[in-house]
């Protein structure tokens, strides 16, 4: 029977990828995804044959005092999201935004580096796994708080994420004991 558990990057991992990515315009990329919640079209723009309205995501959108994005994402959802201090986003970064990079090319390369550095072949997406991950069973911060930085419209699907990591759930239970 197939596993239904969600795959996600831990930070570890995530780190690993970081150090050994050369190119600043790709550990921006990844940066975003996991440091702040960001979807692959609101830091590269949607995909061509889609019909959201989404822009890549500028610097003007980002306040590097407050330590704060604004994102504008699907559906023309407007949201605030953090700056992760553990991954944060420099002053020379913002002169990368807007990435050109091609959605597709982005994709590529991640999967091609996950596989280079990690031995394993991993999606785009599963940095934003590795965001609610991080967020919930590492930070500890509620669901709805997620939710919110993430952009998830309902709180089950945060939920999900919850139960990811069920190793870290299962020290959890032991912790009082």
């Amino acid at each position: 029977m197939p596993s239904k558990l969600i795959r996600f990057i831990s930070t570890d991992e995530f780190r690993k990828l970081l150090k050994a990515e050369k190119d600043n315009k790709y550990k921006l990329a990844y940066v975003l995804a996991f440091g702040s919640g960001l979807r692959i079209s609101e830091i590269v723009g949607p995909a061509k044959n889609s019909n959201q309205e989404i822009k890549p995501i500028t610097k003007q959108q980002i306040d590097l005092e407050s330590k704060q994005i604004k994102v504008l994402g699907k559906g023309g959802k407007e949201r605030i999201t953090v700056i992760n201090p553990m991954f944060p986003i420099r002053d020379g970064m913002l002169r990368l935004l807007p990435l050109k990079i091609k959605r597709r090319t982005l994709q590529n390369h991640f999967t091609n580096h996950c596989e280079r550095t990690l031995g394993n072949k991993l999606n785009f997406h599963t940095l934003r796994h590795g965001f609610a991950n991080h967020m919930i069973n590492e930070r500890n911060l509620p669901l709805p708080m997620v939710q919110g930085f993430g952009g998830w419209s309902r709180l089950d699907t945060v939920g999900i994420y919850a139960k990811a990591n069920p190793v870290a759930a299962i020290n959890k239970v032991w912790e009082g004991f």
